[in-house]
């Protein structure tokens, strides 16, 4: 028997296939290309940023060359020396020609990425593995003062939010880490943007009937800043991780979204409003900024 959970995603995706039965190549460039990896059986070998790193589909390799900018949605394969978008990408691949690839495009989602894959580095090249050495409360100066520039006064209780010191490649390094719910971290310093670890959503679970949504820690961190209320919430890490939480939206009464102020945050909010009428969209507090992070820093 088919729990309700998965009624309610089997709906969901009903729904947007019968939106987009239509494939043209301007919709096919917009579908999210690690969606396509995903369905092709290319598992993700570590991601630094917007940047997922990908052994070659086209050639044989240990070290992953092919990248793809989750921000632009473009790909390109340094050992081969080309690129392009996701229609470009099903053409080269699959030797197809482009009524063929819109054929085979026509059934994926192109609101958000249906990306389950984690993130982490590969355990058979040593070369290339991450080694956190360290994990304590914020202490190092310029954390603190990093934190002051990004609007963050009040941090000391966030109980995810550490000092963590790490290696890469015999390189060590320090910076801000932010635990997820499978115990990797999202590095965050001056000049670091990375994951650490498996990629994951981070949740903070009060007992509430209301959930707040939010696309990074900084966000989640600027929130409290200047409102600490007793709600549940939910920090994506990556708007590619929504599909994964979908199942812990249901059981709340109010879903607050506080997203970023972009095309991706558009379409999930549209479609999330779509889905749940208990969704509001929290954006209106920073209409003019990219996201709240920047409205308070601003401010």
């Amino acid at each position: 028997m088919l729990t309700p959970i998965i009624v309610e995603l089997g709906k969901m995706v009903s729904e947007i296939l019968k939106k987009n039965k239509n494939m043209n190549a301007k919709k096919a460039k917009t579908i999210p290309i690690e969606q396509v990896l995903y369905r092709m059986g290319i598992k993700p070998q570590k991601t630094s940023g917007d940047d997922i790193w990908y052994l070659s589909p086209f050639t044989t390799e240990k070290t992953a060359s092919f990248k793809v900018n989750q921000k632009i949605n473009k790909w390109y394969c340094h050992s081969s020396g080309f690129g392009g978008n996701t229609l470009d990408f099903v053409i080269k691949k699959s030797g197809c020609s482009i009524s063929e690839a819109l054929t085979y495009l026509k059934d994926f989602d192109i609101f958000f990425s249906f990306q389950k894959q984690i993130f982490k580095a590969p355990e058979e090249d040593e070369e290339h593995v991450d080694h956190i050495e360290k994990i304590k409360p914020i202490q190092h100066i310029a954390l603190i003062q990093y934190l002051k520039d990004r609007g963050i006064l009040k941090y000391e209780n966030e109980n995810c939010l550490k000092e963590i010191h790490y290696s890469i490649k015999d390189k060590k390094y320090f910076a801000l880490g932010f635990r997820n719910d499978s115990g990797g971290f999202e590095v965050r310093s001056k000049y670091a943007k990375i994951c650490l670890g498996i990629k994951d959503i981070t949740t903070v679970f009060n007992g509430s009937k209301v959930l707040r949504v939010f696309e990074g820690f900084f966000d989640y961190l600027s929130f409290k800043q200047i409102q600490n209320c007793n709600s549940d919430y939910m920090i994506l890490n990556s708007i590619s991780m929504l599909e994964k939480s979908l199942h812990l939206l249901f059981n709340y009464e109010k879903i607050e979204l506080f997203l970023d102020n972009d095309l991706q945050g558009d379409k999930a909010t549209e479609l999330l409003k779509n889905q749940f009428k208990n969704v509001i969209d929290g954006r209106i507090k920073y209409k003019n900024h990219k996201d709240l992070n920047e409205f308070i820093t601003a401010k």
